[in-house]
């Protein structure tokens, strides 16, 4: 069965505008919680973060990019900010600790 290449990048488009969609509605549901305070669950925020992650994979693998891509770049960024002494690694050393657990994923 041949595929129509039109149909192929039709449905990439709006597999991506979902994506985007799906992004700003995660983020917006994170910020709403925030803001109500104490009201939410642990569970709750860590539903949502991981769907922030999950749709920022899938979102980067559309536009072209392997998973493995990504992750080359996000490990090169924290590399960057650690030595860059970023606010967050200096207060918390939470950027050694996110290399550390990348690290432990490979």
């Amino acid at each position: 069965m041949k595929i129509d290449r039109g149909l192929e990048v039709t449905r990439n488009i709006k597999i991506i505008e979902w994506l985007k969609t799906e992004m700003l509605n995660s983020i917006a549901a994170l910020y709403d919680l925030m803001l109500k305070g104490a009201s939410y669950t642990d569970e709750v925020i860590q539903d949502i973060l991981a769907n922030i992650i999950m749709v920022t994979y899938l979102l980067g693998r559309r536009l072209g990019f392997n998973f493995s891509d990504i992750d080359k770049k996000m490990r090169e960024k924290i590399i960057i900010a650690i030595n860059e002494e970023h606010k967050v690694e200096k207060w918390y050393n939470d950027l050694t600790k996110l290399k550390d657990h990348i690290k432990f994923r490979e």
